[in-house]
């Protein structure tokens, strides 16, 4: 399998290094804006050939050219290239794959990733395949929620949580992956799954206390737009009554960014003098985080995935859970990166390999609820990767 990836960040630099050590992958093309990140891993020693090129994904003709002959292209920068590069994969012959969406375009749109699904009948028509969110949430999240959702007779709720820690202590911590998709992720107007439809909620609201595996434990989880809620309640393969995701936060953070948000100083147009140069606000706030790609590793700390699926099983009410701890300092052992990049860049691996071998139902547009569990747990547990089930009496 021939694979491109657009975009070498943090993402992008992981799942090149993931996919030059699967005997399945025979070339990789690493493309970026700034040519010098891309060549800089040609000179690392690997089984898989590298080329490295300098290309603007918003150049329609360069990009096509670029992609022409591989066989699937995966868009690891920002989510808001998802549609373009959806296109000039149709017109290069390619299939392709991303690890999030966005939110709407306009106002009350409708969200950036059913956008994408209406892409379906060109792909089944081109006879290519789009794999849409396949990272580690959204992706293996859904992947969880579909395993335990089968194992009952009736769902009633699904919850995603998603935390993380740079201590050992479990204090929460900041984003790490890129700043600017945090931002509109946690600014972008969230949706739950209810009865039937999905409803919008106050961004950051609905907060509750939820405890992650240890060393983690308790942490305080915010409502936040995401994939799942839009594609759950498509392709559980049951109805399910409510979905909903929700990532922990410092509260500190989220006081500071909803006043900012009211205050109107995070729109893209609110510019302030900094020096001699004018730039937005936003901008000069995102460089107040901390850039995962510039930290000192080993961090310390753990990503956590937990999925929650409450339903009935022969009479009983159940809550079936999916836990994923992973520590920093094992995924930059691994691949000298942070716990989120790597299993996300795990995720999509997972997903490129699955298309592949053919395993996602066929051409057209998919998500990863297409994928049968059984095949997906094969290629985790082959990486030693963990998963903890359990299951409780609900209420």
């Amino acid at each position: 399998m021939r694979v491109a990836i657009l975009g070498v960040g943090g993402f992008g630099r992981t799942l090149a290094s993931e996919l030059r050590t699967d005997r399945r992958v025979t070339a990789l093309l690493l493309a970026d804006q700034k040519g010098e990140r891309a060549r800089i891993l040609t000179a690392i020693h690997g089984r898989v050939p590298i080329e490295a090129r300098t290309l603007n994904v918003e150049d329609p003709v360069a990009l096509g050219r670029a992609i022409r002959g591989y066989d699937v292209v995966v868009n690891a920068t920002l989510p808001r290239h998802n549609l373009a590069i959806m296109e000039a994969a149709l017109r290069a012959g390619t299939d392709y794959l991303d690890v999030s969406a966005t939110g709407p375009r306009t106002p009350g749109g409708k969200p950036g990733i059913l956008e994408q699904l209406d892409l379906d009948d060109r792909f089944r028509a081109a006879g290519r395949t789009a794999m849409l969110s396949m990272g580690l949430d959204p992706g293996i999240s859904s992947v969880l929620a579909k395993d335990a959702a089968a194992r009952l007779d009736r769902v009633d709720a699904v919850r995603i949580r998603t935390g993380a820690s740079t201590s050992e202590a479990g204090t929460p911590a900041f984003p790490l992956y890129s700043r600017e998709a945090f931002l509109g992720d946690v600014l972008v107007v969230p949706t739950v799954w209810e009865d039937g439809e999905l409803r919008e909620r106050e961004a950051l609201g609905e907060e509750e206390t939820f405890a992650f595996p240890p060393p983690i434990g308790a942490q305080t989880a915010y409502l936040v737009s995401h994939e799942e809620v839009k594609t759950l309640p498509r392709f559980l393969g049951k109805p399910v009554r409510r979905v909903d995701y929700k990532v922990a936060l410092n509260p500190h953070l989220v006081r500071a960014l909803l006043a900012l948000e009211r205050l109107g100083l995070l729109k893209d147009d609110r510019v302030i003098r900094i020096g001699d140069e004018m730039m937005p606000f936003r901008r000069a706030l995102l460089a107040a985080f901390p850039e995962p790609s510039a930290l000192m590793l080993p961090l310390q700390g753990y990503e956590a995935l937990s999925v929650e699926v409450e339903g009935t099983q022969a009479g009983r009410r159940l809550v079936r859970r999916g836990d994923i701890l992973f520590a920093n300092q094992e995924a930059n052992r691994r691949r000298s990166t942070t716990a989120a990049h790597y299993l996300t860049s795990v995720g999509a691996a997972i997903g490129l390999v699955l298309m592949g071998e053919k395993e996602v139902g066929g051409p057209g547009v998919r998500t990863a609820e297409a994928l049968e569990p059984a095949a997906v747990w094969k290629e985790w547990e082959a990486r030693k990767l963990p998963l903890v089930w359990s299951e409780r009496l609900a209420g």
